[in-house]
């Protein structure tokens, strides 16, 4: 019975040296803060998780479609969520681990029926516009809790 074991235990430490070796994490990208890997972004002070859109012009309506689309507990930033990225030293030409070619992100927050308020990145301040404009306005960004 014993002979019968050895070629077992042998087979299960193959299998499970070779799911290490295949499956090894990713070593994060650090950004002050941020940790980066693959496209997931953790704010390591607020325990955030984020994930940038694509860089693209975006309505509020295909940012919103966007994040919907992720599933899970994804959803688009709180307008102080996006202050406390600019407050964290993110900004238009410091985007670090969020980078991206726009401007301003769109913020969940709805204003009216047929406006959005959004953040601007080279600033750090935030305004509202119609759902349908985007140019280089909008991004999509979308965030959920650690």
């Amino acid at each position: 019975m014993g002979s019968r074991r050895i070629p077992a235990i042998t087979s299960c430490l193959i299998i499970l040296f070779g799911y290490r070796i295949g499956f090894a994490a990713e070593e994060p990208e650090i950004y002050g803060q941020f940790e980066k890997v693959g496209p997931i972004i953790r704010d390591t002070v607020t325990g955030l998780e984020w994930q940038v859109g694509p860089d693209e012009e975006t309505t509020w309506n295909e940012a919103k479609a966007w994040v919907d689309g992720l599933g899970g507990d994804w959803r688009m930033p709180t307008r102080t969520e996006l202050q406390d990225l600019w407050d964290s030293g993110i900004s238009y030409g410091n985007w670090g681990p969020f980078e991206n070619s726009g401007y301003c992100v769109w913020s969940g927050e709805v204003r009216d029926s047929s406006s959005a308020w959004y953040f601007f990145f080279a600033t750090g301040t935030e305004y509202w516009l119609p759902r349908s404009a985007s140019a280089k306005v909008g991004r999509a960004f979308a965030v959920r809790p650690r």
